[in-house]
């Protein structure tokens, strides 16, 4: 079976490198965009969201938020802003985090960044459903 080699980076790390999977799927700004074997070229910009591959015969995933998807041949390459292993995430420390940036919005004060209030809010949300796919999983 042909495989797919999935790296996956940020500025400041490599979260995989060279993975062999078989398939990928990774939120593109237009929505879930799957990736198998023999996709055709394409780049493609990505929002926030769950990247979910399988290796092994295993389905794994990692948070990512915002960035560039580049497919070429079997091999597809994300550069993201930041993104999080399923390992590295903390749930009650995403679902604070969600509360401290609703607050800070319902607040409205001359202070506020709302870009930044809403940026949090949209990490905070990816990392509670990736701590919660991880909790049904038993991973």
């Amino acid at each position: 079976m042909k495989k797919i080699k999935l790296t996956v980076l940020t500025p400041d790390r490599t979260l995989l490198s060279s993975k062999e999977t078989e398939s990928i799927t990774i939120p593109a700004f237009e929505g879930e965009m799957g990736i198998l074997p023999g996709h055709a070229p394409y780049i493609v910009q990505l929002k926030e969201g769950i990247l979910r591959y399988k290796a092994g015969g295993k389905e794994d995933f990692m948070a990512i938020f915002w960035g560039f998807a580049r497919i070429k041949g079997d091999e597809v390459t994300v550069l993201t802003e930041m993104g999080e292993l399923v390992k590295e995430i903390n749930e009650e420390k995403a679902r604070q985090e969600y509360q401290r940036a609703k607050d800070a919005m319902n607040m409205k004060g001359a202070d506020l960044d709302l870009d930044s209030a809403q940026a949090s809010i949209k990490k905070a949300i990816v990392r509670i459903k990736v701590a919660e796919l991880r909790r049904k999983r038993n991973i």
